[in-house]
């Protein structure tokens, strides 16, 4: 079992900033506290993380078969995504969102025949790759700044990479993609100090860690009928519209990846002000948007900016 430095929980009462400065990383714009696990596993958690770090340490939730038996591996994921339930001091139903990041694996992405796209975004579909682990966490966060309440999101609260080391073949990465990665990083780290540089280690895994939105997605609420197939085309394509509105798209946006909430006093789904309340839930092809825009030649898997 990952175990960390007890001597940790006397820096809890204190705030993000006022961690040793041997802790602090910055990647793609986003701050962290880099903390090293017993087994040599590393928990990178950020500003949201830090004052629930006590429920999202992997002890909590990465131990024996506890993923397996305690979580629930989300329905309609096409990667490995589950739902934990975790103690948490003040509330009894905080739940995390563990998410297996899926970078430099093939994406391939294809276009049903109703998505309509301009060429731009054909473009961008026809090389996109999933975003790696500290970069989606920086799209999430860029996003929550321009959006705020219009388009909630789940918060991002730390990424944990385990000290178990595999095999090229195992994980299903791309040798030939690693240089690219490599390379974002590297330039993105070439301005912080030395010994506070984030380097990607291929051997291992990188698991993402968010809170948990309750809620059912769309195509759920739809089979329920808490909308009618109008709807669901309608507040899909609208969603979409939003997220582009702000500067951001999901190259494979789907009902699956918005989340809503049943209305319990009547049928239908919570509105607000006329307006049905709904959450974005799946990042890892979050991407800047710009309209008509071949993006090939700025097509970046590890880091894109807005």
């Amino acid at each position: 079992m990952e175990e960390f430095d007890c001597t940790l929980r006397r820096y809890l009462r204190r705030p993000f900033d006022a961690a040793p400065k041997a802790l602090r990383r910055r990647v793609f714009g986003v701050d962290y506290l880099q903390l090293r696990g017993r087994q040599s596993g590393d928990l990178y958690v950020t500003r949201r993380g830090w004052p629930v770090l006590e429920s999202i340490v992997p002890s909590q939730w990465f131990v024996g078969d506890r993923l397996r038996k305690v979580g629930r591996q989300l329905a309609g994921a096409t990667g490995a995504v589950y739902r934990v339930p975790v103690t948490h001091r003040a509330h009894d139903r905080f739940a995390l969102v563990v998410k297996f990041s899926r970078f430099g694996q093939d994406a391939l992405l294809s276009m049903g025949p109703d998505q309509v796209v301009d060429w731009g975004e054909r473009d961008r579909i026809a090389v996109s790759e999933f975003l790696s682990p500290f970069a989606e966490l920086a799209h999430v966060e860029r996003l929550r700044a321009v959006a705020g309440a219009r388009i909630p999101t789940k918060a991002p609260l730390a990424i944990y990479s385990p000290g178990t080391r595999y095999l090229d073949w195992e994980l299903g990465r791309r040798t030939d993609r690693r240089w690219w990665y490599d390379r974002v990083m590297r330039e993105d780290q070439a301005d912080q100090p030395e010994d506070a540089r984030v380097a990607y280690d291929w051997e291992r895994l990188y698991i993402l860690l968010y809170h948990w939105i309750d809620g059912i997605d769309l195509e759920t609420a739809h089979k329920e009928g808490h909308l009618s197939e109008r709807e669901l085309r309608d507040l899909t394509d609208g969603a979409r519209t939003e997220l582009q509105h702000f500067g951001w798209d999901v190259l494979d946006h789907k009902p699956r990846h918005l989340i809503v909430r049943p209305n319990p006093m009547a049928n239908g789904l919570i509105q607000r002000r006329g307006r049905v309340l709904w959450a974005l839930v799946d990042y890892e092809l979050l991407m800047p948007y710009q309209p008509e825009a071949a993006a090939t030649a700025d097509a970046q898997p590890g880091e894109r900016t807005a």
